[in-house]
C-alpha cells in the first residue's frame, strides 16, 4: 500500500480481491457510508494506476464494485436497507455479524489477499503446501462451506506442525532423543508425534533459553491439536452429520496466523540452536 494509505487499482490487472480490500478499507473508516453511489466516492481510498487503453479507471472499478457488493451480501456482512424510511437499495447497512468481522484486529478471512499477505509479513515465505490448503480454506469459508473450510485448515495446520518436526529432529542434542523422534516421524499415527514434541518443547521452554518464543507449547501444539481434532471429527463418516458454525470457523481462521507465526519463530530458533 502506498504512503498515502490508498490502495493501488489498475483497470487492466486489478481483481475482485483488490476491490474487496478497498471496500473493507472504506467500511472500516467511513461510518457515514450507507448508500450506494458513484465510483468518485472511493477516491480517498484508491490510487488509480494509469494503464494502456484506460483514461479513467473508475468505470472499471464501478463494475467490479457491484459484483463485490453482492458477494458481501451473500457472505452476511452487508444487507440492503438502512432504516425504516430507507429499507431497500440503494441504501444498505452492516449486519451485526459484519460489525464483528470489521472490528476484528486479526487478519480477516473475508480478505484472503490481505490474510495471506499478513503471513508473508511474518518474515518468512510460507510453505507452498500450507498456502495452497489455507487459500482453499479461505475460499470455501467465504462461500459458506464451513465443514470443507475447517478440514482444509486442519491439513494446513498439520503441514506446519510436520515442518516444525523436520527442524526439531536435527536440532536435538541427545542422540537417543533424535532416534526416538525419527522413529515416531516415520510412523503414521499423529498423536505419538504430538505427545513427544509437546513434552520436548515444554522442557525447552521451562529452561527459558534466550530467543526461544514464549507460549511456544500452547501455540504450536495445543492449538494445532484443536484443529487436528476438528479435522479428524469432520473428515471421517459418522452417523451424526458434521456441524460447524460460522462463528467457530471464523475464529479458527483468525487463530491460525498466530499459530503459524510462532511455529516459524520456533523453527528459526531450532535452525541455529541445539536443544
Amino acid at each position: 500500500m502506498p504512503a498515502t494509505g490508498k490502495i493501488p487499482f489498475d483497470p487492466n490487472e486489478s481483481t475482485l480481491e483488490t476491490v474487496r480490500q478497498i471496500v473493507f478499507s472504506r467500511l472500516r473508516t467511513d461510518r457515514e457510508w450507507h448508500q450506494l453511489g458513484n465510483a468518485h466516492e472511493f477516491d480517498p481510498f484508491i490510487e488509480y494506476i494509469t494503464s494502456a487503453g484506460w483514461v479513467d479507471g473508475r468505470p472499471r472499478f464501478a463494475v467490479l464494485f457491484q459484483e463485490m457488493f453482492w458477494q458481501l451480501v451473500c457472505e452476511g456482512i452487508l444487507s440492503p436497507g438502512y432504516n425504516a424510511s430507507n429499507d431497500r437499495l440503494p441504501f444498505f447497512h452492516i449486519t451485526d455479524y459484519g460489525r464483528q468481522v470489521l472490528t476484528s484486529t486479526r487478519p480477516l478471512p473475508y480478505d484472503p489477499a490481505g490474510y495471506l499477505q499478513h503471513l508473508q509479513r511474518s518474515g518468512t515465505t510460507p510453505d507452498r503446501t500450507v498456502t495452497a490448503y489455507l487459500a482453499e480454506s479461505l475460499e470455501t469459508f467465504r462461500k459458506g462451506n464451513l465443514v470443507a473450510s475447517t478440514v482444509m485448515l486442519g491439513i494446513a495446520a498439520e503441514r506446519v506442525f510436520l515442518l516444525l518436526c523436520e527442524d526439531l529432529e536435527p536440532a536435538l542434542a541427545d542422540p537417543r532423543e533424535k532416534a526416538e523422534l525419527s522413529k515416531r516421524l516415520k510412523a503414521f499415527p499423529m498423536k505419538p508425534k504430538l505427545d513427544w514434541v509437546h513434552e520436548k518443547i515444554q522442557r525447552v521452554q521451562n529452561q527459558r533459553p534466550a530467543g526461544f518464543p514464549e507460549n511456544a507449547t500452547i501455540m504450536t501444539v495445543a492449538i494445532y491439536d484443536l484443529l487436528r481434532c476438528q479435522r479428524n471429527e469432520l473428515g471421517h463418516p459418522r452417523e451424526v452429520p458434521p456441524n460447524v458454525t460460522r462463528e467457530d470457523a471464523f475464529v479458527n481462521l483468525q487463530i491460525f496466523p498466530r499459530y503459524f507465526t510462532l511455529a516459524e519463530e520456533v523453527r528459526n530458533y531450532l535452525k541455529s540452536h541445539s536443544v
